[in-house]
C-alpha cells in the first residue's frame, strides 16, 4: 500500500512540475507587470515604451499572449500590426499630448489570466534625467 502512495505521489508530482495539472500542484494564474519607459525618442517625449516582458508564471508556463485596454487615446507606432489582443510583450505609443493616460494589462498562460492591471498610469511628458 505505501509503494502505490509513493508511486501516486511521485507520478502526480512529474505530471504537475511538466503540465502544472496535479492536485498537489495546481496551476496558478499568471501575473501581469506593466514597466513605463520614458524618453525613448529624444525628439518627441510624448512617446513611451510600455514593457511588459517583466510578467510571468508562477509554475513557470509560457505567457502566450498579453492584452492591451488602452482608456485614452493612444497611437501604436510599434508593432504596426497591431490589434485589442497582442502577443507583443512590448509597445512603443505615442500621447496625443501632455497629460495622464490609462491603459490596462492582462497575460495569459496556457490555460488562466491574470488578474487585470487597470487604470495603470502614463504621465507625459516624463521630466527628462
Amino acid at each position: 500500500m505505501r509503494k502505490r502512495i509513493v508511486l501516486a505521489l511521485a507520478v502526480c508530482w512529474v505530471v504537475g512540475v511538466g503540465l502544472s495539472g496535479c492536485f498537489l500542484f495546481p496551476n496558478r494564474p499568471p501575473v501581469a507587470v506593466v514597466a513605463v519607459h520614458y524618453n525613448i525618442d529624444p525628439t518627441d517625449p510624448m512617446v513611451v515604451e510600455l514593457d511588459a516582458s517583466g510578467s510571468a508564471d508562477p509554475d513557470g508556463d509560457a505567457i502566450v499572449q498579453y492584452k492591451w485596454a488602452f482608456y485614452d487615446d493612444f497611437t501604436v507606432l510599434e508593432p504596426l500590426a497591431y490589434s485589442a489582443v497582442v502577443s507583443y510583450p512590448r509597445l512603443l505609443v505615442r500621447c496625443p499630448s501632455e497629460g495622464q493616460y490609462a491603459l490596462g494589462l492582462v497575460v495569459d498562460d496556457q490555460g488562466l489570466s491574470s488578474d487585470p492591471l487597470a487604470g495603470i498610469a502614463v504621465t507625459v511628458p516624463h521630466p527628462r534625467p
